[in-house]
């Protein structure tokens, strides 16, 4: 780990030296004031007045409302700087309709004045023309230039090595002996597939988690031999599904709500997304020549992206503080929106926000400060923005419209009063707003006496100003994850527990606390984050039964079923693949093509994601095969099925059963369960299967693959399964299927589980 002088060369430091700005210095006394001199916009970037902004800034003017796009033209925006003159650029609207941008087609000039007129003409759909106005910033000075050697990936790295440093020697200590205590337990071996170098995993599971696959990606604390770093999604027993070696750390590794892989590469300093494939097909980085921050993404549902940048800048700090360095290197935080072009059409910066000295536990005596260490980053329910920073112990939210800060949670500043939680949070991680409305987040507890770390939740009453304590947990033994971390709500209630910087590497519990599953890599060796999530990536469906009610009666001997895709070109869909209620193989497809058939009410096609309206592809199942899984009454089936993109689909339709009679052939193959309800091992006598060893599957309730394997057959055809799915976990109490599925796909029999 190199040391906080380390970030810079001597070069770089002697010039500097001689190239100090006082500029920030006076700024962090008192900040830039944000009236917008245009009287009619809701939002200006960079703020009117502000410093410190780089040559490479966009300008970003939100009057309100819906833009006239004919009023957006060459000459709607006057832009000259100081020094360098007046600039042309492309001026657009964004994909938004309400939001300007002006990009220069050359930079800015260091340490230059740079004023920007909007003229007359700009109109909006609610505030009519905009009035005419103007305002100025103020480009950084050349000491900037100096730092510019530093690259993105260093710069990271440094961010991330100086956060596990952090950490109070007793804790490190404290660490070392739960991961060798770690280390002694019963190892599960991965895959004999994986490369030597792959990490070593350690998983305990008791009871059944939350549905989906782990996703991690591990690198080395402190000093060591060097090492890749992997991306990785393992099973609940650590093996492996998927694994990529890096050349250096990788970051942020987790699916996006589009169903694409995104991580951070520290070898280049940004984002790559990946589709499910596996295959890079998009990287995201800042915008206006900030160095990307690899701490947290999400991209938007409108395309969007949100994401952080570190801008590191010469401070005087002797101006701040007493004994302060006149040489500091001090890292500010950039929290920037992209639109779907990757343009920056929102900008919000800490130098026109917070003091340096809203830093809590940094030593500001130092040359080298990080005084924010953004970590997270999230789109709240009312659209506004949730960021937190971790050297400030706050969480800080943002109004998404006009940039200014709406309320401040935590730290110097803390703006709520904590209910049931004396000790408030410290230099925390994952702020998430969860599904009942409250936040959870990682309170790494570096400066809890002793330090110790915990998943909790807040329930926040935004207009009282109060942060109640709803939940918490705390490992046992107490685990100190003094840097990095993890929190995830899953809708059962579990939640999943990211411990950074320390063994295990991850827990998921129930509500109450419970352990479900515990997973640890070597000592030495953290994942930055941990996640669950369903894979491949599930696109949702429609679904629609023909005949739509049946009988034991009726001379039909198939069902056709309809699928709509919502999201997704049905023309994908391997047809191989397609399960109806996880267990019945379609025994006819429809036509190859798709048809214009509506039978389900879908709008599909109004969004414009498929290419065609109104479409869908019909597969036919066997009456006889499904009949068994029925009861009288409506019935809610699952179809679900493999896309050729690396995806599934899964849609859900409804049939009615009046009456359940399905006759049994003399000779035809039969299943039945003969053992006691709950009974582990489960017996099942076969009969007419056609094979010495034939193919058993068992199923969910929801249609979910839980085991598949040859069965022997015993003393009269009874065969067993001992309650364990394909990786060697036991199952949990419910309601199961099992079926014949080869030599011949048979019916199903319902086996009851509970314990």
């Amino acid at each position: 780990m190199r040391s906080a002088r380390g970030w810079l060369s001597g070069a770089a430091i002697l010039l500097t030296t001689t190239l100090l700005t006082t500029q920030l210095a006076h700024a962090q006394v008192a900040p830039p004031a944000t009236t917008a001199p245009i009287p009619d916009a809701q939002y200006l970037s960079p703020v009117p007045g502000s410093s410190l902004n780089l040559p490479e800034t966009n300008i970003i003017i939100r009057p309100g409302g819906i833009v006239d796009p004919s009023s957006v033209g060459a000459g709607l925006l006057t832009v000259a700087g100081s020094l360098s003159g007046a600039h042309d650029g492309r001026t657009r609207i964004s994909d938004d309709e309400q939001t300007v941008t002006f990009r220069p087609y050359a930079p800015f000039a260091f340490g230059e004045v740079v004023t920007c007129r909007l003229n007359a003409g700009l109109r909006t759909s609610s505030r009519g023309e905009i009035a005419a106005g103007e305002f100025t910033f103020s480009i950084e000075e050349p000491a900037r230039v100096a730092l510019r050697t530093l690259g993105p990936s260093s710069l990271m790295e440094d961010l991330v090595g100086q956060e596990a440093a952090i950490g109070p020697e007793a804790a490190i200590g404290q660490e070392a002996a739960i991961a060798q205590e770690a280390a002694s337990a019963s190892a599960v071996a991965v895959a004999d597939t994986v490369p030597p170098d792959f990490p070593h995993i350690r998983s305990t599971t008791s009871g059944v988690p939350a549905p989906g696959l782990l996703f991690l990606s591990d690198f080395r604390l402190g000093p060591g031999p060097p090492r890749r770093s992997y991306l990785m999604i393992v099973r609940d027993d650590g093996t492996p599904v998927f694994s990529r070696g890096l050349r250096r750390i990788a970051l942020d590794f987790k699916p996006q709500p589009d169903g694409r892989l995104t991580y951070y590469d520290t070898a280049v300093g940004y984002y790559y997304v990946m589709n499910p494939l596996y295959s890079v097909v998009d990287s995201v980085r800042c915008g206006n020549g900030y160095q990307t921050d690899g701490h947290d993404l999400q991209l938007l549902p409108n395309g969007h992206a949100l994401l952080m940048g570190a801008d590191l800048q010469a401070v005087d700090m002797s101006w701040i503080v007493s004994a302060g360095s006149p040489n500091a290197m001090v890292t500010g935080l950039i929290v920037q929106e992209l639109d779907r072009e990757g343009e920056v059409v929102f900008q919000w910066r800490s130098w026109d926000h917070f003091q340096i000295t809203d830093a809590t536990q940094i030593d500001l005596t130092r040359e080298a400060i990080d005084y924010v260490h953004g970590n997270a980053i999230v789109l709240d329910t009312d659209g506004n923005i949730m960021i937190s920073s971790r050297h400030m112990d706050e969480i800080t939210k943002i109004d998404r419209i006009t940039g200014d800060i709406i309320w401040r949670l935590g730290g110097k500043n803390n703006q709520f009063t904590f209910v049931n939680d004396a000790l408030g949070f410290s230099y925390q991680h994952a702020i998430r707003r969860i599904a009942n409305g409250n936040i959870t987040l990682f309170d790494n507890g570096n400066f809890h006496r002793p330090c110790f770390s915990r998943a909790v939740e807040y329930a926040l009453d935004e207009g009282r100003k109060t942060a109640t304590l709803v939940w918490q947990y705390r490992h046992v033994p107490d685990v100190c994850g003094f840097a990095l971390g993890y929190v995830q709500r899953f809708p059962g209630g579990h939640t999943l527990i990211g411990w950074g910087a320390a063994s295990p590497t991850l827990t998921e519990v129930a509500a109450d606390g419970t352990v479900i599953t515990e997973l640890t890599f070597d000592p030495g060796i953290a994942s930055y984050r941990a996640f669950r999530y369903e894979w491949p990536p599930v696109k949702p469906a429609i679904a629609c039964f023909t005949p739509p009610t049946i009988s034991a009666t009726d001379p039909g001997l198939w069902v056709d079923v309809m699928v709509e895709p919502e999201s997704f070109d049905p023309a994908t869909i391997d047809r191989a693949t397609v399960r109806l209620a996880g267990t019945i193989p379609a025994e006819l497809a429809g036509p190859a093509d798709v048809v214009g058939q509506q039978p389900c009410g879908s709008t599909v096609g109004s969004t414009g994601d498929l290419s065609h309206q109104d479409i869908g592809v019909s597969f036919r199942f066997s009456l006889r095969a499904l009949a068994p899984l029925l009861t009288p009454g409506l019935n809610r089936l699952e179809i679900s099925g493999s896309l050729t993109t690396g995806e599934r689909f899964r849609g859900f339709g409804e049939i009615t059963l009046l009456l359940l009679r399905v006759q049994r052939q003399q000779g035809q193959q039969g299943l039945t369960t003969i053992s006691a309800p709950g009974a582990i091992p489960a017996q099942f006598s076969l009969r007419g299967a056609g094979a010495a060893e034939p193919v058993l599957a068992i199923y969910d309730v929801r249609g979910h693959l839980v085991n598949r394997w040859r069965a022997r057959t015993g003393n009269g055809g009874v065969v067993s399964w001992d309650g364990r799915t394909s990786s060697g976990s036991r199952v949990g109490s419910g309601i199961y299927f099992v079926r014949v599925e080869s030599p011949k796909a048979g019916p199903a029999a319902k086996l009851v589980i509970f314990k």
